[in-house]
């Protein structure tokens, strides 16, 4: 019933023409005609009697539009079908202007998804497997972070206060002789040096020792985030409670206690641990990213614009929600950075093309999932959790369809990668942990 051409307009790119014959057109037309007039009330004709011609001469007009939607409505799914093309997007659809007599046509702009055939994965070039590795570097690394930040503080009653001790006070602010809203606190933590609160604040406090009070006099920041504070002038009336010296621990068995281990080597024993999963979470992200170089860089193909640029919207809709999470803001300056439009432009054509690859990797090799691997994945998401509420969330991912469909779409794309990485000739490298960092912080820089 549905006759489709298609003419070809650019790469990926396709008008298809869609000619259903006259006959549907009267059918669907009939069919709304008839539910028209068993609603309508016009003088002089009783309900559901009023002649056809009347029906035609009154409401022609509302009943084509209605058997237009109609048509696109049951045909439309057909139509792609029979054209043999694949989407990327919503179809742009158009009517003529005149219908021919013999027939009823509208016309679809389709762009599809690239046609992609796989070369030789054995081929792919530049593929390298990372072996990443832990030594002595990267737990003197850890170690280093974990001195600076274990900190525990012994209130010394007549010592001066210095940077990196600990004062609990209390404050009332003030705008000339009025307190204002939120200026007070009672017994609040501060450690002098840190610049938790506003400039010049701390520094006014050094010096002091419990039980004594004083005017601390601050002026606030333009870009404040409370506008009435906005470039203010305020003082806070405060009253050191308490001084505490800042105490670190001087050798790994006092820090092991800190962090209540039961000794040093057992806090060793967990560093190495640790460490060692994360060498090996590096290296399958190193090697997952060269073959997907190579992947991409094997399989050159072009993307309907309007396909990225839908991609660039997303992309740029995560960024701006990842930098509010992180307590930052994205101005329009930034947005309309050349150098940022490049980079999420880059970022969306890569994800695009590894869609097309990756899935043509999974119908070429029938790659599949089994259902313990299923069950892996399950008791992998669930294994943060305490055990005794494992079986629950457990429960939970198994019940919600979108949660098991993205682990599902997730342990597809790595079988499909490791299925790339297998059949690739690839070259052996190995650096340490630290080595891999500084790479990944200077990538992200």
């Amino acid at each position: 019933m549905v006759q489709t051409e298609v003419k070809k307009l650019g790469e990926n790119e396709h008008e298809v023409e869609v000619k259903l014959p006259q006959s549907e057109y009267d059918r669907v037309y009939a069919e709304e005609k008839s539910k028209l007039a068993g609603q309508v009330k016009l003088p002089g004709f009783r309900p559901g009697k009023t002649p056809s011609h009347v029906i035609d001469k009154q409401f022609g007009p509302k009943i084509h539009e209605d058997t237009v939607s109609q048509l696109l409505q049951q045909h439309y799914v057909a139509a792609i079908e029979a054209s043999g093309l694949t989407p990327a997007l919503q179809p742009e659809l158009s009517l003529p202007k005149v219908q021919p007599d013999d027939a009823f046509v509208f016309t679809l702009k389709v762009s599809s998804w690239p046609e992609v055939e796989l070369t030789d994965l054995s081929k792919l070039k530049k593929v390298e497997e990372t072996e990443v590795t832990v030594d002595d570097e990267d737990i003197q690394g850890v170690l280093e972070r974990l001195y600076k930040s274990q900190v525990s503080y012994e209130i010394k009653d007549d010592r001066a206060a210095e940077n990196g001790d600990q004062l609990h006070i209390d404050f009332e602010g003030f705008l000339g002789d009025e307190a204002f809203d939120g200026g007070k606190g009672e017994d609040v933590p501060l450690v002098l040096g840190e610049g938790r609160f506003i400039p010049g604040f701390e520094e006014q406090l050094v010096g002091k020792k419990a039980g004594d009070t004083c005017t601390v006099e601050v002026t606030f920041p333009e870009d404040y985030q409370a506008p009435n504070l906005a470039g203010q002038a305020a003082r806070f009336e405060t009253t050191v409670k308490s001084v505490g010296e800042a105490v670190k621990a001087k050798d790994d068995e006092t820090l092991a206690k800190m962090l209540n281990f039961d000794d040093a080597k057992a806090m060793m024993e967990d560093i190495r641990q640790g460490l060692a999963k994360e060498a090996e979470q590096a290296g399958k992200s190193a090697t997952r990213d060269s073959a997907l170089d190579a992947l991409v860089a094997a399989h050159p193909m072009t993307l309907p614009e309007g396909l990225i640029a839908e991609d660039m919207k997303a992309t740029t809709a995560r960024v701006i929600q990842n930098m509010k999470q992180q307590g930052m803001e994205a101005t329009d300056e930034m947005l309309q950075d050349e150098a940022f439009k490049a980079e999420v432009r880059a970022r969306s054509e890569r994800g695009l093309k590894l869609s097309v690859l990756l899935q043509s990797v999974r119908k070429d090799f029938d790659i599949s999932l089994t259902d313990e691997e299923i069950d892996a994945g399950v008791d992998e998401m669930v294994a943060t959790y305490p055990e005794n509420m494992r079986d629950d969330y457990a429960k939970y991912i198994r019940d919600n369809q979108e949660q098991m469909g993205a682990l599902k779409d997730r342990i597809l794309e790595q079988k499909c990668i490791d299925h790339v990485v297998s059949q690739a000739k690839t070259k052996k490298v190995k650096k340490t942990l630290a080595a891999w960092q500084k790479e990944q912080d200077k990538a992200i820089s």
